[in-house]
């Protein structure tokens, strides 16, 4: 409550930029989502529109309010001229209260801890493993790629079963950072895709790539990852990192098609075409009740856009590989339309003797010399199994003998 009226009086204190100055030190200096350490805390004191810092470390018993009134900025003492009478008034209230507030015994602990120490967070990001091939664990989290959507096409299967393929291009995926959980909370690799010119992008992002010493990328996702899969800069990720006959998990952004009806949007069956039906072939029909519930819940199924959402396809059955063009060959089709990007890894609900039986590289492919193409025989039973065991018919192989 204390830290939310604070922040309130700021917003009115900060018209232009002393706002964005106070918003930035209070996110600075927050303890809600950094890990405090007591090597890095330090005592603020003063106003926290200019965050005046001692070198001493944090007392949570010592007065808090000895140094309330001084500050570097003398914002204390000159901000109630710039406000109306009526803020000014306000302004001196919550002052009183946060006063009172912050030498209150009875103060929890964590609070006086919170508004006291600025809980910088300074731990250094460890550098990856070593590339490396290493074991493969179950609770291994793999990194994925970045594809572009190149088209569809069709292949035989040994008993001569017509495949519908979508082909994706691997566009020189490699990795541009990397974040590890004792800095960035998370643990994962920014990848990036294709190629941009210099004037395409913004001066941060090119900033950022320089520093990184990579190619400029056209399209960057953050695939989260495990610790032990963690890669350098720079390892690049091409169609060798899977195998084929194993299942992915694709994720793009589906085809837009526009201001929908509910029949075309969610599959509803119409009303009624026989006599007495008239203009209300395609309508939704009623949408709610009438004095109860006296309203149109959320969530009900009415037209509206379709399409042109984030959608992931889950166990994509891939059944071809080649490194050396860096294509990969999957069963059915895939959201969005011919030249996005789609994000690529291996299926999250992959059964793990499976996993294990594929011999996926771990971390990421590390030979010198590319595979060969590899194509993953049939996944299911035999398609002819009926008729060779119950009539005797087809029993040459279509593609052996």
């Amino acid at each position: 409550m204390i830290a939310t009226r604070l922040l309130t009086i700021n917003i009115f204190k900060h018209a232009t930029s002393s706002l964005l100055r106070c918003l930035g030190a209070l996110q600075a200096h927050s303890s809600l989502k950094q890990q405090l350490t007591p090597a890095a805390a330090v005592t603020i004191s003063g106003c926290l529109h200019c965050s005046t810092q001692s070198s001493t470390p944090a007392q949570p018993n010592r007065d808090r309010t000895a140094d309330a009134s001084t500050s570097q900025c003398g914002f204390n003492e000159g901000f109630e001229a710039l406000l109306p009478a009526w803020q000014q008034l306000g302004s001196r209230q919550y002052s009183v209260q946060v006063k009172q507030a912050l030498t209150n015994p009875t103060m929890p602990q964590p609070l006086a801890v919170i508004m006291e120490q600025a809980s910088v967070n300074t731990a250094v990001r460890p550098p990856p493993p070593p590339l490396e091939k290493r074991p493969m664990r179950f609770e291994s989290r793999r990194a994925g790629v970045i594809a572009i959507k190149a088209g569809m096409m069709q292949d035989w299967d040994e008993y001569g079963v017509r495949i519908p393929l979508t082909v994706l291009w691997i566009d020189e995926c490699m990795v541009v950072r990397y974040k590890h959980e004792l800095r960035d909370d998370v643990t994962s690799l920014v990848l990036g895709c294709g190629a941009k010119r210099a004037k395409q992008l913004h001066p941060r992002q090119l900033g950022e790539f320089q520093a990184a010493g990579v190619p400029l990328q056209r399209k960057l996702w953050e695939c989260q990852v495990t610790e032990d899969a963690l890669l350098p800069v720079g390892t690049h990720i091409g169609a060798a990192h899977f195998k084929a006959g194993q299942y992915l998990d694709i994720t793009g952004t589906s085809k837009g098609k526009g201001f929908a009806g509910v029949m075309k949007r969610w599959n509803f069956a119409g009303q009624g075409a026989s006599h007495g039906n008239t203009k209300h072939h395609r309508a939704p029909g009623a949408i709610g009740g009438r004095t109860d519930p006296g309203k149109v819940w959320k969530g009900k199924k009415m037209p509206g856009h379709l399409g042109n959402e984030r959608v992931t396809f889950k166990n994509i059955w891939l059944h071809k590989i080649d490194p050396a063009r860096n294509l990969l060959y999957v069963r059915g089709q895939v959201p969005g339309p011919q030249g996005s990007f789609l994000y690529v890894r291996d299926a999250f609900r992959w059964k793990w003797a499976a996993r294990q039986a594929a011999g996926l590289p771990f971390p990421a492919y590390l030979g010198d010399k590319l595979p060969e193409v590899e194509v993953a025989p049939r996944d299911g039973m035999d398609p002819y199994r009926v008729y060779r065991e119950d009539l005797g018919y087809f029993e040459a192989d279509w593609k052996g003998d």
